[in-house]
């Protein structure tokens, strides 16, 4: 990447390493833009997602990225200041039933998940979300929960089990409740973009940057690419001559590598890659990215496990021009491997959108009808078209044109999937 002849600006992997960084954060930035356009959504202000049932006509399929269907969701934008605290209502769940509230902050990390698991004194009740360092009157009968910048996101699940009803009924439970009223920062403007089309120079903007990263940073090594993420912008600033350099660059060099990574994330086993044991992002802030683009607010690992169909030997992922197969024998099927439940999605790539279909199916789960295979195991076909031999009940339609991927989720892991020494079986064409 070069501006005026003979002078070396920013080496090809460091350019990589900074916008990988910088992008983690801009993901969490465009969400919350995406967020708070919905009607009656604002700060602190809970917002019960419906249930989506499969069976469902196709066009009331979630448009967002990476809809888990297994749960009920709320999730609310909060907002703190040193003097105002949010209220958070956590409502008795029955034991059985999954459940968790779970925080994370301004970069999508993990701050707190509220359950009967880590809370088993308070599983229930009132919790008072605070600012780090702060001080504000909280009530004698909440459990204080601090964050470290004024905002943060809550994410409420109730899994769906066997009564829709009684999981909404749940859901509903959780409320939250400002003691105050908070001096809230707007969110950092953004260009659009999409997975697809990710952004260029823009990002590096000074003002626009020192508004996306004033959120404090808890991973470790952040301090080692930020002098790059500065330099960039000082180019940015400097003349449009670098600026383009930077944005060209951007798309020929930073992008690529960050797609590359998405492939690579972990090192994977029957075609699958997983989240692993990670409890957090902690100084992983490549992975924080990949979670952000293709799962924004992925859980820790003592909750849920995720494995994602990677790309094949040549580099492409599955699509709408093969017809697959992907066999659980009987004697170990994805529920033994669970203490909660388990579930299989299909994704389009790189989007991570749920693909519309007659159907209106786009996942299977412990409720499924699964016809099973003689072991007792089962077989899902995927393709645009049910194959003749394949039962309509184990088809998982997939996208007539382009790419997909899916994502199996296993709830409240057993040893073996958290030891990683178990993976699903690989998918066949």
């Amino acid at each position: 990447m070069a501006s005026t002849p003979g002078e070396s600006l920013v080496a090809d992997s460091d350019l990589a390493d900074a916008y990988t960084y910088v992008l983690g954060r801009y993901l969490v930035i465009r969400q919350e833009h995406q967020d708070l356009v919905e009607d009656g959504v604002d700060y602190n202000t809970l917002k019960h997602s419906p249930p989506v049932v499969g069976g469902a006509s196709a066009s009331a399929a979630p448009t967002f990225v990476n809809p888990n269907l297994d749960v009920v969701y709320s999730e609310a934008w909060i907002a703190v200041d040193r003097d105002t605290p949010v209220l958070l209502t956590v409502p008795e769940v029955p034991d059985g039933r999954y459940y968790t509230a779970q925080i994370v902050d301004e970069w999508a990390e993990i701050l707190h998940n509220v359950n009967d698991r880590n809370f088993p004194d308070h599983p229930h009740g009132r919790f008072a979300i605070c600012l780090t360092g702060s001080n504000p009157p909280v009530p004698d009968d909440c459990v204080r929960l601090d964050v470290p910048s004024s905002k943060a996101k809550l994410l409420a699940r109730v899994a769906i089990g066997d009564s829709v009803e009684e999981a909404v009924r749940l859901q509903h439970g959780f409320e939250i409740e400002t003691a105050g009223t908070p001096i809230v920062q707007p969110a950092v403007p953004v260009e659009p973009f999409t997975n697809r089309d990710l952004p260029g120079a823009w990002m590096f903007e000074p003002e626009r940057l020192r508004g996306a990263l004033a959120a404090p940073d808890s991973c470790p090594k952040a301090g080692d690419v930020r002098p790059t993420v500065d330099r960039i912008a000082e180019l940015v600033a400097r003349s449009e001559q670098d600026r383009a350099a930077v944005d060209d660059a951007i798309r020929r060099v930073a992008i690529p590598e960050f797609m590359q990574c998405l492939a690579r994330f972990s090192k994977p086993a029957n075609g699958w890659g997983s989240t692993g044991a990670r409890t957090a992002f902690g100084d992983d802030w490549r992975f924080r990215t990949i979670a952000n683009w293709g799962g924004i607010w992925w859980n820790s690992a003592l909750e849920v496990i995720y494995y994602l169909l990677t790309p094949d030997a040549t580099g492409h992922w599955p699509s709408g021009q093969g017809t697959y197969t992907l066999r659980f024998a009987g004697d170990d099927l994805p529920a033994s491997h669970v203490h909660a439940f388990w579930s299989l999605t299909l994704y389009s790539h790189p989007d991570m959108r749920l693909v519309p279909n007659q159907l209106g199916r786009y996942s299977f789960g412990p409720g499924s009808d699964l016809v099973p295979d003689d072991d007792g195991g089962f077989t899902i076909h995927l393709a645009p078209e049910r194959p003749p031999q394949a039962p309509e009940s184990n088809w998982l339609p997939t996208p007539t044109e382009g790419e997909f991927t899916v994502v199996l989720r296993l709830y409240l892991p057993t040893d073996d999937i958290r030891e990683g020494t178990w993976n699903p079986p690989p998918m066949s064409r």
